[in-house]
């Protein structure tokens, strides 16, 4: 055999080593297979279930009607389909190729035998091919059998039950019904519903009245659901619901851009009935969302309401600029009324930040600014000579400052000017400003007016005006406890008068609406500006316009009445 037909033949060879062959069966992996085509349901079990999460973007609860299911299925002999690869061995095909190379070797030359006939070259040849076909069919398996995925179920080999739970639709033509209820109040009684396939779905935000709950709500919504003679349960936190908002419920409150009492910090104010987005309480403020800002506003000036959540989108906000002193008419052109004098004073008292459940008097600090700016232009009193007691804590603090004036006006008989603003309450026939700061044991704190008046009368003094806007906080009573702490000082000097801004049963009101005039001041206190500033040079004259206008706007602006007061001699001169 030639290099060249050897060659070939051990490529022939080698090719038949790497070929291989394939086999498939069947094989049994399970006697108790699960036939899903060969069942019976034996029972049904239908209930109601709710598990979807409510937030007050989706205030929408659905009951789903529920069905437990028996099945009996039929259990099957499983058997699955492999396949098996195969390769030849080689040592057996090298044996067979040689077994066939020496067939061939005597069949076609005289070394075995001497001049083989015909049959015998067949009979070698044959049996050469026979052993090369034998050494190619003995294999071996390559690698693990593989399955192909196919199955059968064959014979059955017992039964078996399964229980499974599925979505139903209704079985009947019955219509379910809700109930919904809240701290053992019926809202919705046994109302009809219908089932969108096999689903009870309802907006607890259409259903339910958002006015209902308090600021902390402490009891959940309970909603039943009933279809035939199934019921289920369930309780909603208001929360989940509802958005809490808060409305503006005081003339005018600040809206500031940090929680504390501040005037550097105010961006606007806002009117009565303005409505912003709660975002949570810090003390004895809210965090709102004034746009997308957050801001603060008070406690004590508003109050909180629960609403769906699409009423963010509808809100009402009436913001009143915040503007410069200055910017209102009486605060401008301060008529020169008087000389400079030493011998005028003036003492000023002004709470308008308060702890607790008060609010803040809005305007309190500009009034009295106002009224300062009246004493020294108008008035001519000198700076040096007008002491104040700005957001007064106690009588301690107020006789720290009586002592400041004291001390200021010893030199000479003096005009002394008053103006005192804040809250006041009457308690025993007397009248108590009330302090700005609770005590440590958080309590109200009281300044008593009858010792500052006659402390006044201690000074030496050629004539007193006191101005007093006083926000009483009693609803009713009789004018008398004023009268009395007038006439302290009225009884002791002739050339005194004292104003007050209102009776006890009615509120000193803001000046300030949300449709009309913006003045940024008390009633009281811009009219009496405004008097002066017109001239009005005795005391008559000064209440004459006080009682013409500050009823009349204060029923125009909030029909309520308020009715200054006047104790003393209505002839004095503004200016001695």
């Amino acid at each position: 055999m030639g290099l060249k037909n050897y060659l070939i033949f051990a490529a022939l060879v080698a090719s038949l080593l790497l070929q291989g062959c394939s086999s498939t069966s069947w094989v049994v992996v399970d006697d108790q297979a699960l036939d899903i085509n060969d069942y019976e349901l034996i029972s049904s079990q239908y209930y109601l279930e709710s598990t979807n999460g409510i937030t007050p973007n989706q205030p929408i609860i659905h009951f789903d009607l529920k069905s437990i299911n028996t099945y009996e299925y039929a259990e099957r002999v499983k058997t699955e389909r492999y396949i098996q690869r195969y390769r030849p061995r080689l040592g057996y095909v090298l044996l067979g190729a040689a077994g066939a190379g020496l067939s061939y070797y005597a069949a076609f030359s005289d070394q075995f035998l001497d001049r083989p006939s015909d049959i015998q070259r067949y009979a070698l040849t044959g049996a050469g091919t026979l052993l090369t076909g034998l050494s190619f069919l003995n294999m071996k398996p390559v690698g693990e059998p593989t399955r192909t995925g196919e199955s059968r179920l064959l014979r059955q080999t017992g039964t078996t039950t399964e229980v499974d739970t599925t979505s139903a639709r209704p079985y009947n033509t019955d219509n379910p019904g809700i109930r919904i209820s809240y701290n053992n109040r019926i809202l919705v009684e046994n109302k009809e519903w219908d089932f969108n396939r096999g689903r009870i779905s309802i907006n607890l935000a259409e259903e339910v009245d958002a006015g209902i709950f308090d600021e902390n709500p402490r009891q959940n919504i309970v909603v039943e659901a009933s279809y035939d003679s199934l019921t289920h349960r369930k309780e909603v936190a208001v929360p989940s619901v509802f958005e809490q908002f808060v409305v503006v419920n005081v003339q005018i409150t600040a809206l500031r851009n940090e929680p504390e009492s501040n005037p550097g910090n105010i961006l606007t104010d806002l009117a009565e009935g303005s409505q912003l987005k709660l975002v949570s309480k810090e003390g004895d403020w809210y965090k709102v969302l004034y746009g997308i800002s957050e801001t603060w506003v008070s406690v004590n000036d508003v109050r909180t309401i629960w609403r769906p959540s699409e009423f963010a989108s509808d809100l009402s906000v009436v913001a009143i600029p915040n503007v410069p002193f200055g910017s209102v008419d009486v605060e401008r052109n301060i008529p020169v009324l008087g000389r400079s004098s030493l011998n005028s004073g003036a003492f000023i008292l002004s709470n308008n930040q308060y702890e607790g459940e008060f609010s803040e008097r809005i305007y309190g600090q500009r009034d009295a600014k106002l009224m300062e700016e009246y004493f020294i232009q108008g008035f001519g009193v000198r700076s040096t000579r007008v002491v104040k007691a700005m957001n007064a804590t106690s009588d301690m603090m107020v006789d720290r400052a009586y002592s400041r004036l004291a001390s200021t006006i010893n030199d000479s008989r003096h005009n002394l000017n008053v103006y005192i603003n804040g809250y006041a309450e009457i308690r025993d026939g007397q009248v108590y400003l009330l302090g700005s700061e609770l005590s440590d044991d958080g309590e109200l704190q009281y300044i008593d007016l009858q010792k500052l008046f006659r402390a006044f009368n201690n000074l030496d003094l050629n004539s007193i005006k006191v101005f007093a806007d006083l926000d009483i906080l009693n609803e009713n009573g009789s004018t008398q406890p004023l009268d009395n702490l007038a006439s302290i000082i009225t009884d002791r000097n002739f050339a005194s008068a004292v104003f007050f801004s209102s009776r006890p049963g009615q509120r000193s009101g803001i000046y300030s609406s949300t449709s009309g005039e913006q003045n940024r001041h008390s009633i009281f206190t811009y009219y009496l500006a405004e008097a002066i500033k017109e001239r009005n040079m005795t005391m008559n004259a000064i209440y004459n316009h006080l009682e013409r206008n500050v009823p009349f706007t204060s029923r125009s602006l909030y029909e309520r009445p308020q009715n200054p007061l006047f104790f003393g001699n209505s002839e004095l001169e503004l200016l001695n």
